[in-house]
Formats: structure tokens, C-alpha cells, sequence
């Protein structure tokens, strides 16, 4: 039987013509394996196993870069959702995130007109994700001018209208109409909204009641019947059957 041999960098065993030491991994060659336990090395006490220093660094080594590879994906992913919740500038991966336009320097009502104005062109862009995106800010713009006033009611249903909420709309609609029955603003959401919910006869009572107010309305010369003269203008086409899913325009 041959003799046993112990490897000089552990101290392990080895069996007759190893190549390698099955706990350290060092190579084995003339000078690396001795017949007796190099000096300083001892051979393993019951059965432990000895790991040397040589063996756990590529494993730490190893390690480290996995974890920092893994940070950095989830880094990279979460930038964009936190850059935009920063009000930072949204990346150019997402095509669905548009910059928001600077309102620092504007007043409160400028403020509403270009967030209406944004959320209205996005939606006659049909980006609805970026509706959705811009019209909180909207809605909050709005509600720093409260009491609103028929033409900014308006505004707000519109707003909630092109975000998927017809209710909303509807309520604004009913608050206009309230206050005055014939608002062609009013008669014009309360139809879209209706139309949204699938309230068809709802739909073509306030579209008949639209037509038949229309003229006198707009002979009062209203603001905002000036500044939404187009949308009022679709909205009848609506009623009448000449034009389907409308979407209000920018002012």
C-alpha cells in the first residue's frame, strides 16, 4: 500500500496519485505534496474540514460582484419612476412620460390653462398614459382657484372626462346646470359624460336641449363660450349625429 501523503498548504489526506487536494483545490505536484504534514500544517482532527485562505477568496471575490451587479439593475430599473416622482426630467426610454412644462413663474389661473391645455392635447393625441400623468396636476391647479365658476367647472369635467372618470364629469356637468339650466358648457359635458356611461337617452335629451339653446346662449357672449367656441361647436355636431367620440380642443 502506498503511503499515505498530506497536502503542505491544509494538511488534508490526499489519496495515492491525487492531482489536486479535494479541500484546499491547491495542484499537487513534487514539491506540494510531502509524506507527512508540512510543518505548521496539521492534518484535520476528527473529520473537520480545513478551508484555506486561498480558497475563500475567489468566492468573496465571486460574491461581491454578483451583489453589485444586482444593485445595479435595480438601480437602473427604479431611476425613472424616481426621477419623475422628483419632478426631475423623464427619461428617454418611456416615450409615455412627457416633461412637464415649467409653471413656477406662472399665476394661478396660467397655471390651470396649461395644464388644461396639456392634458387636452395629449388626449387628442390619444397618449393616455400621459393624460393620466398630467391630470392630478390639473385637477390640484384647479382646485386653488376654488369657487369655481362655470367656465373652470367645465374645465374640471373635461379634465376627468379625458382621465376615465365620467362621473366625475357628470357631476361637474350637473353642478352647471344647476345653477343655469341652458350653459351650453354644461348641456355639452353632461352629454359627453352620458354618452361615457352609456346613458344613451340621457345623451340625446341633453344633445336635443343643446341644439335648442345654442342660439340664444351664444348671443349672451360669454366668455367662456368664446374661449370653447370649437368645442361647442363639435359638441352640436355630436348632437346631431355628424361627428362620434369627440375630444375637447386646447384653448
Amino acid at each position: 500500500m502506498a503511503t499515505p501523503k498530506f497536502c503542505r498548504h491544509c494538511g488534508t489526506p490526499l489519496t495515492p496519485n491525487a492531482r489536486f487536494c479535494a479541500n484546499c483545490g491547491n495542484t499537487l505536484d513534487a514539491t506540494a505534496a510531502t509524506s507527512a504534514p508540512a510543518a505548521g500544517a496539521q492534518a484535520p482532527a476528527g473529520g473537520a474540514v480545513m478551508v484555506s485562505l486561498a480558497t475563500l477568496v475567489p468566492w468573496f471575490v465571486l460574491s461581491s460582484l454578483m451583489l453589485v451587479g444586482v444593485g445595479y439593475v435595480i438601480g437602473t430599473r427604479s431611476a425613472p419612476a424616481a426621477a419623475v416622482a422628483a419632478g426631475g426630467a423623464p427619461f428617454a426610454q418611456d416615450p409615455s412620460i412627457i416633461a412637464a412644462p415649467d409653471i413656477s413663474s406662472l399665476s394661478p389661473e396660467e397655471r390651470v390653462d396649461r395644464l388644461f391645455n396639456r392634458v387636452m392635447a395629449l388626449a387628442a393625441a390619444g397618449q393616455q398614459d400621459s393624460v393620466e400623468f398630467f391630470a392630478p396636476m390639473a385637477i390640484n391647479a384647479l382646485a386653488a382657484l376654488m369657487p369655481l365658476d362655470e367656465h373652470r367647472r367645465y374645465d374640471l369635467g373635461l379634465i376627468s372626462l379625458a382621465a376615465g372618470d365620467p362621473a366625475a364629469a357628470r357631476a361637474q356637468a350637473d353642478t352647471i346646470l344647476k345653477a343655469q339650466p341652458t350653459h351650453l358648457l354644461g348641456l355639452s359635458l353632461g352629454m359627453r359624460a352620458a354618452t361615457a356611461q352609456g346613458r344613451a337617452a340621457d345623451a340625446k335629451a341633453l344633445g336635443t336641449k343643446l341644439t335648442a339653446s345654442a342660439a340664444s346662449e351664444r348671443a349672451k357672449g360669454k366668455r367662456e363660450y368664446t374661449d370653447h367656441a370649437p368645442d361647442i361647436t363639435e359638441a352640436l355636431d355630436e348632437a346631431a349625429g355628424r361627428r362620434t367620440n369627440p375630444i375637447a380642443r386646447p384653448r
